[in-house]
């Protein structure tokens, strides 16, 4: 077994410390990150962020139907004011390639409705657009 130098085994003790450092800063800003995004007022939708993007499909396609198999959930946007504030909308894509735009409101009620008649009815919004 090779011998290491004094000098070498301290450089090699600092850039440990060096790198140890850098992944406590980074995991620590990005776990920081997500423990203050801000409420959206509407905690269902809360939820359905933190969960990872199967299972939110999986919790969308269970409001649209027995029949749907989700593969694809896409978060639209937060209504901010007026007479639907707080009702979060969510598009969902089934494996038998429907689609689908949910409402969830702050009460957690879900209705969900085909993305062409979402299209035509929704005042100029469409299913997997941010608006």
């Amino acid at each position: 077994m090779a011998r290491i130098s004094p000098k070498r085994r301290l450089r090699l003790g600092w850039c440990a410390a060096v790198v140890l450092s850098m992944m406590t800063l980074v995991g620590g800003t990005a776990a920081a990150a997500v423990r203050h995004q801000p409420k959206s007022g509407n905690p269902a939708h809360d939820k359905l962020l933190s969960l990872p993007p199967p299972e939110r499909a999986a919790d969308l396609a269970r409001a649209v139907g027995h029949w749907c198999i989700g593969t694809e959930a896409f978060p639209m946007g937060v209504v901010a004011d007026g007479p639907g504030a707080g009702n979060a909308y969510w598009s969902l894509r089934c494996a038998d390639g429907s689609e689908w735009a949910v409402q969830i409101d702050r009460a957690a009620r879900v209705v969900a409705i085909d993305c062409a008649v979402f299209k035509e009815n929704g005042a100029g919004k469409e299913c997997f657009k941010k608006f």
